[in-house]
């Protein structure tokens, strides 16, 4: 678990963030939207900075109903782990790896059109009293910067209520403009073309491009052409990450 949440770490906070204005929408304007999600539905809502990285989180009633004492409103953390550190360890492994996928996912899509997705995702709780409670938490990503940085990250914590025909997803990323689901076992191919999946299994063996290249017959310049390829989509910078990667979003 603490694998996949290291990766995110890497991507989200290793990306550019130039130039520093000119965002899809400002950190004041983000912060009024995560306020007013707290006030109104009595969840717990959390913005995060991926630039200074720092969180901003609104506490609704819900909070106290999952018995969070500490209350800090500004964290330099771009996670919150007062909240995480009472969800279910498999949960968290489902919904760690659900976002490195949407992050992957996010970047083959055009910048206008990544406010169209968001992730779903049912977390388990268990209480000191033996209760095990349900969250409905959600994650959008709602602003980039002009380098096409994701930068500013809004989740959102909800109780599913105790009453039959009430329920969350288990683990999906939805297309709210087209209704489209993606569920959390899906590979998104386009994120790969076949050839590329090919190379990227032979680099996963250790094998370097000139073997690659005799056994794919290939030329080098082609193989070497399709690694670059590989590393741009996965958004790293070496074969031993771009492993990690795949390996951790099971794209393979």
């Amino acid at each position: 678990m603490e694998h996949i949440r290291e990766l995110l770490d890497i991507k989200l906070l290793g990306q550019s963030f130039n130039p520093s204005s000119g965002h899809t929408l400002s950190l004041e304007n983000a912060k009024v939207i995560a306020q007013l999600y707290s006030k109104f539905e009595n969840g717990i809502s959390v913005l995060s900075d991926m630039k200074t990285r720092k969180s901003y989180i609104y506490y609704g009633a819900v909070a106290d109903v999952l018995g969070l004492t500490r209350r800090q409103n500004e964290i330099n953390s771009i996670w919150e782990d007062e909240l995480l550190d009472v969800i279910h360890t498999d949960d968290l492994q489902k919904k760690y790896r659900l976002e490195l996928l949407y992050f992957q996912l996010l970047n083959t899509i055009a910048v206008n059109d990544r406010s169209d997705y968001e992730i779903i995702t049912k977390l388990r709780i268990q209480r000191s009293e033996g209760i095990t409670q349900f969250l409905k938490h959600r994650l959008l990503y709602i602003s980039s910067s002009p380098d096409n940085s994701i930068w500013l990250a809004l989740c959102l914590y909800n109780l599913i209520p105790d009453y039959p025909g009430f329920d969350a997803p288990d683990g999906l990323i939805l297309n709210t403009r087209t209704g489209r689901i993606l569920g959390s076992e899906e590979k998104f191919p386009e994120i790969l073309s076949s050839r590329e999946k090919e190379i990227m299994q032979l680099i996963r063996q250790g094998k370097r491009s000139k073997e690659i290249a005799e056994k794919l017959t290939l030329s080098i310049n082609t193989v070497n052409r399709h690694r670059q390829n590989i590393f741009q989509k996965l958004n790293v910078s070496n074969a031993i990450e771009a492993c990690r990667v795949v390996e951790a979003i099971e794209l393979l």
